[in-house]
């Protein structure tokens, strides 16, 4: 079942997570040129990095993205066989991959101190000064451990932050998906970035899968490795309510317009937010919706050369409960063009 999406230069890349026994590869690509109605997934950067067998391999990353300065980032879970006999194969490692060359940049192993013993890495974002490659900080969210994790490319050190807001809404953990009716208590997990503020930091916009209020916290307090700023409660903001049932896993953002775009499960859709008003559910726009091609949306990637929104949705629910009818197509992968998104998205009611 594919569930991370990155879309960069002609390649759209995505991730297949061992949940069960049979992935061959996990870590992987299709052109996108390719005019076919199911590609071929090609194994990136190439079939033995993704050989399970082989030493130092990927083994089962979520989701992948891009930074502004042609490298490939992910967090391998180190889990085979998720949903079976489920089998520690690797510690849990950041996987960092030059886009240009196909070579694999650097392994980072995190600490025993970023981590509990329920932690889930899924989601990530790279934060990149394009003059200053040097200067790159990724912030990885817990879900299951409730925390963030931030890691420093100059220092090659990473560190962990706690937070109230980093928890479950439980009054919004009930699912409604393709007929399955489910009870999820996943933590922080969707994180999309601002584009650089008069400080220079950027705005980490973040919530939980089972939540349903909208975050936020400068990187400025993250990239703090001190621990300092982070321990002022107030330097985390609540940005507002989504509405009923707008829970979802992914968001991102668009640096040309600051809307914010985000997956919808419960509604087979995406919506959108523009971050320069306050959040309210008004304000929460369902841009686009589709009972076939968006049952449960799981990634989004912006081309920003194109400028164009991509979506996988993938339907996890029937695969997690029942099994996929594979006499029809499962799992979609969706385009919309930002400047028909924009007018919907600046919508003010």
């Amino acid at each position: 079942m594919p569930l991370g999406l990155e879309v960069w230069d002609d390649k759209i890349f995505i991730t297949v997570p061992r949940w069960k026994n049979g992935v061959v590869s996990n870590l992987n690509y299709f052109s996108k040129d390719d005019k076919s109605k199911s590609p071929k997934l090609t194994p990136y950067p190439n079939w033995q990095t993704n050989d399970i067998h082989m030493p130092g391999s990927i083994v089962s990353i979520f989701r992948v993205r891009t930074d502004a300065c042609g490298r490939l980032w992910g967090v391998d879970t180190g889990i085979d066989n998720i949903l079976g006999n489920t089998t520690v194969v690797q510690s849990v490692r950041i996987f960092v991959i030059d886009l240009k060359t196909d070579e694999v940049l650097r392994i980072y192993t995190l600490k025993d101190s970023d981590q509990t013993p329920n932690s889930f890495f899924a989601d990530l974002a790279v934060d990149t000064d394009a003059n200053n490659c040097e200067n790159t900080h990724v912030y990885i969210s817990d879900l299951g451990g409730y925390g963030l994790v931030v890691y420093s490319w100059a220092k090659n050190d990473s560190w962990r932050l706690t937070h109230n807001f980093f928890y479950f809404d439980p009054m919004n953990g009930n699912y409604n998906v393709s007929g399955y009716n489910f009870q999820w208590t996943d933590g922080v997990f969707g994180l999309s970035l601002s584009s650089p503020q008069t400080d220079e930091y950027r705005t980490l916009y973040f919530h939980a899968m089972s939540g349903i209020t909208e975050f936020s916290v400068s990187t400025e307090v993250l990239q703090d490795d001190t621990l300092n700023k982070s321990k002022d409660y107030y330097a985390y903001k609540i940005e507002g309510s989504k509405g009923p049932n707008t829970q979802g896993p992914s968001s991102v953002i668009d640096p040309e317009t600051g809307i914010d775009y985000f997956t919808q499960v419960n509604r087979n859709g995406i919506a959108c937010w523009d971050t320069s008003l306050k959040l309210n559910p008004e304000r929460f726009v369902l841009a686009a919706d589709d009972n076939t091609t968006l049952v449960f949306p799981n990634d989004l990637s912006i081309d920003k050369v194109q400028k164009k929104l991509y979506v996988l949705s993938d339907n996890l629910p029937q695969f997690l409960f029942s099994r996929y009818d594979l006499k029809k197509r499962n799992f979609f992968v969706t385009s919309a063009d930002l400047k028909k998104l924009t007018p919907l998205c600046k919508k003010q009611n």
